[in-house]
């Protein structure tokens, strides 16, 4: 760990909420450099430091270790943030001005990319076809991604760019769907979208390099202190750009990025990731800010999209069921490779029959190939039926939640998932209450990356099956100290201790005793990374 003078801090005058067993709440902590170095009593703390140090008075205000969310994209997010944003579209007539306004000043010759459609906010929540973004836009090549980044439409013009038409057959684990007079209707979903992405054009440097600092000190904002990355390693696929990769992108802008961060791979080929570990994304020291951490597999779509892999079809779509978007054997030929070699092995999966697949490769490859504390994980692990979450326990495998997607989908769950299924839909606490590992993060940019929201929706669920709520101290497990366990960290961060580093957040209020319907409204103060204040809220 490098070495950083500084002035000694010993933080007091409020709540300090430990996350350690131990000693739950503390009266002050003493930070030195990146690390902390004492808690306890007030006179404990100062005796440690003798009188070579600066006291900070919490005000009332609550430390708590700082936040870590499990599973985010910054270099989509990135994009995102330079592309146009469909976020606040309701209704068919605003979606058709904003493209018409966005598209206006573009090159005929550009595809262009919007994000984060979500047809379910219209009045009428079907998802737009080609012809609708033919009227808009019919002479530029245009695509829009929803929410969820596993379907979108493109418009005639961009299914030209792309080479698509009636004859052409969709990749293995994708769509190019047709209505019922075989005609392309524009929508394309999963490993089909690579056809559209092949097309892109990336933004100049400054650009992303101005972006990239809005995305780290949004998170900043948010709380976190640590975040684990889901990053691709392939060559992105427009000819004049082969040698870019998010990897590289990432790797070119780290000195801006103030996370700690531990990254989860897709990688075609799992063995080059020992090639990466060589690399400066991942740091040697113990107390490293960048870590290589593991491989990430898809198996299965998104509920939005109708493409999560369901054991029944959906209630309000009985012709679709979902599917895998890769085969099986493929999946665990990678899974072997990376397992063997020591890594992590993390797998999308959404519905419930593709998460009992998930598990059941897990059991597979931890009985063929025994490796104790390997701590792989189920990511998103929408639906977890009991089986799959008792094995989860017996084998360590740990469920990689995102609870904000209650806050946009709990609306329209129970009309595409039925009575029956919702019960078991976001398990939260049959998950804790089996002894499974649950830890929390958002799938920026498909939602907030704001920890808060993510407690309120834990704890409170909109409602959605409130049998599944848990406790404001369980939730802030998920994105501190079992976060910090779910990547080999548990000793480094995760919670107020001596000897690990000094991630801490600053709230307004403590979030254990106030209503839990008002989580949502703790605000953060400040944000400080090891040792370091990288955010402090402007009082007014």
């Amino acid at each position: 760990m490098k070495s950083r003078k500084s002035i000694k801090k010993i933080y007091f005058g409020g709540p300090i909420i430990t996350m350690n067993a131990f000693m739950p709440i503390a009266e002050a902590i003493g930070v030195s450099g990146e690390t902390i170095k004492a808690v306890g009593t007030l006179e404990y703390v100062k005796s440690k430091f003798y009188n070579h140090y600066q006291l900070i008075n919490l005000n009332g205000n609550t430390m708590i270790p700082g936040f870590c969310d499990c599973h985010l994209h910054p270099i989509m997010y990135m994009n995102y943030l330079l592309s146009p944003d469909f976020s606040n579209i309701t209704n068919f007539t605003q979606f058709k001005d904003y493209i018409k306004q966005v598209t206006k000043k573009k090159p005929r010759d550009q595809l262009i990319i919007g994000y984060n459609l979500s047809e379910e906010k219209f009045d009428d929540p079907v998802l737009p076809s080609r012809w609708d973004l033919d009227d808009a836009c019919p002479n530029k090549p245009f695509f829009i991604l929803r929410y969820d980044s596993h379907i979108g439409i493109a418009n005639s013009k961009a299914l030209e760019l792309a080479g698509i038409n009636q004859f052409t057959m969709p990749p293995d684990g994708g769509e190019i769907r047709k209505d019922s007079n075989g005609s392309l209707t524009g929508v394309i979903s999963e490993k089909a979208l690579e056809l559209i992405f092949s097309h892109m054009s990336l933004p100049n440097y400054e650009e992303m390099k101005e972006a990239f600092i809005q995305v780290t000190q949004t998170f900043a904002e948010k709380g976190l202190t640590s975040v684990h990355a889901i990053v691709d390693a392939e060559p992105l696929l427009k000819q004049d750009q082969k040698e870019l990769s998010e990897f590289l992108i990432f790797e070119s802008l780290k000195d801006l990025f103030l996370q700690n961060c531990c990254f989860f791979i897709e990688i075609e080929e799992p063995k080059e990731l020992v090639k990466l570990q060589l690399t400066s994304l991942n740091e040697k020291d113990k107390y490293g800010k960048f870590k290589i951490r593991g491989l990430k597999l898809f198996l299965d779509g998104t509920l939005g999209a109708k493409t999560a892999c369901m054991h029944a079809p959906f209630t309000d779509a009985p012709d679709m069921s979902g599917f895998c978007v890769v085969e099986e054997e493929e999946v665990y030929e990678k899974m072997k490779i990376a397992h063997n070699e020591g890594f992590q092995v993390i797998i999308h999966s959404i519905g419930d029959k593709g998460c009992r697949i998930a598990m059941d490769l897990f059991i597979r490859l931890l009985k063929e190939y025994p490796r104790a504390d390997a701590r792989h994980r189920i990511e998103h692990a929408s639906l977890l039926t009991k089986d799959v979450i008792s094995d989860m326990e017996k084998y360590g495998v740990i469920s990689s939640c995102q609870p904000p997607f209650l806050n946009s989908e709990y609306q329209w769950l129970e009309k595409r998932l039925g009575k029956e299924r919702i019960k078991y839909t976001y398990p939260f606490k049959s998950i804790i209450d089996n002894g499974a590992i649950l830890i929390s993060g958002s799938d920026c940019p498909i939602e907030d990356p704001s920890p808060i929201q993510g407690i309120h929706a834990l704890v409170n669920r909109n409602n959605f099956v409130p049998e599944q709520c848990i406790s404001v101290k369980e939730a802030l497990k998920t994105y501190t100290i079992n976060a910090a366990f779910a990547s080999f960290q548990e000793d480094l961060k995760g919670s107020i201790e001596e000897g690990k580093l000094a991630d801490l957040v600053v709230l307004d209020q403590n979030p254990i005793d106030i209503p839990k319907e008002k989580i949502k409204d703790l605000m953060i103060i400040e944000t400080i990374i090891r040792g370091k204040s990288v955010y402090k809220r402007e009082s007014k």
